[in-house]
């Protein structure tokens, strides 16, 4: 597999001394096709993941793959990449932001000079992309996180919601799907939210915050999340404060940051989609309806090599979907991608 061309923006040189992200000029259409990978930073395992998975596709797809990004969860940076690409008019890209209406007005801009966007892990606001790609129905991934959450412990109790921001869609549409669940599904009843928590999907402070309310809520029973950056320091909160057995932490995790706690006891079961699969699938989509081969339209229903048929659909928020639809549930001897259990679809 061909390397990805990874650049590195410094912020306070764009800031300070106004560098362009790219030395030189020209338009994204000179030479082989390009696809953009923006990712809402680097450096964490489920983004180069869903990176790998979107060169798979521009490798078959015969494009050229350069991802952007900041170093750390900044969303005025990842606005600044995006508007620093503005002027290269790129065609191609795919992009996911830890705010949903932040970069929409830079992200028309580049849809006015014709580019198409995918979104995928969290969408943007109306107009700001062509597709999401979703990794499963709200619903689905709230079924998953509370069977999880039933797996560790049984007797329910009360537990509290982890998000890095008020502002951020997928969590926001999980913990309604969730609150819908724990009224309706008697065998969720056993749960009672008491309050929501914001830790900016940094490990220090997931640590902090839990720590704190694990402090200030003596009969909590566990935290639930859709923070693949919260779970294992939230984990490692309650082994380091010998709450194991007493209080879980659950949700969606990768399975390389929970190995350690699977092992242990601290956690029993977690949940996760591919992000391999889940960047090829965002990719394949981007570079097929930007070259017309696939139509953007509600039911329509496309073949996705490696993943099969999946449907669009509107939302009522006038955002296109597309769901990857591919959970796996991971616990102890079964903590790989190969052996992780599949999650039975409705």
């Amino acid at each position: 597999m061909k390397k990805t061309r990874i650049i590195f923006m410094s912020l306070l040189l764009v800031a300070v001394v106004g560098l362009p992200l790219f030395a030189g000029g020209g338009q994204e259409t000179e030479g082989k096709e390009k696809l953009y990978y923006v990712p809402k930073f680097t450096g964490f395992i489920f983004f180069e993941l869903a990176g790998q998975g979107a060169q798979q596709a521009c490798d078959e797809l015969g494009l050229e793959m350069v991802t952007l990004g900041t170093t750390q969860n900044d969303v005025e940076g990842y606005v600044q990449i995006l508007q620093n690409l503005v002027p290269q008019k790129p065609q191609i890209m795919v992009t996911t932001s830890s705010d949903a209406n932040a970069p929409v007005p830079v992200l028309k801009k580049m849809k006015a000079n014709g580019a198409t966007i995918v979104t995928f892990d969290s969408p943007v606001g109306k107009g700001g992309q062509d597709l999401y790609v979703n990794m499963a129905p709200y619903k689905i991934q709230a079924i998953a996180e509370l069977e999880s959450a039933l797996y560790n412990n049984p007797k329910g109790g009360k537990v509290i919601w982890l998000a890095p921001s008020p502002n951020i869609t997928l969590f926001n549409k999980v913990k309604e799907a969730l609150d819908e669940l724990v009224t309706t599904v008697p065998k969720y009843q056993v749960f009672e939210f008491i309050d929501t928590l914001y830790m900016e999907d940094d490990p220090d402070k997931s640590y902090s915050v839990a720590t704190s309310a694990m402090e200030a809520h003596p009969d909590l029973v566990g935290f639930i999340t859709s923070s693949g950056m919260a779970n294992p320091a939230v984990n490692k909160a309650i082994q380091d404060t010998g709450r194991i057995g007493k209080v879980f932490s659950t949700g969606m995790a990768l399975p390389s940051t929970m190995e350690t706690f699977l092992e242990d006891g601290v956690i029993k079961q977690f949940a996760l989609w591919s992000p391999y699969w889940f960047g090829y699938m965002a990719a394949y989509l981007a570079i097929g309806i930007h070259r017309g081969e696939i139509e953007v339209r509600d039911g329509n229903v496309v073949d996705i090599p490696n993943i099969g048929k999946r449907e669009m659909y509107m939302t009522k928020d006038e955002v296109m979907y597309t769901d990857l639809n591919m959970m796996l549930f991971f616990r102890k001897d079964h903590e790989t991608w190969t052996n992780a259990i599949p999650m039975p679809l409705e």
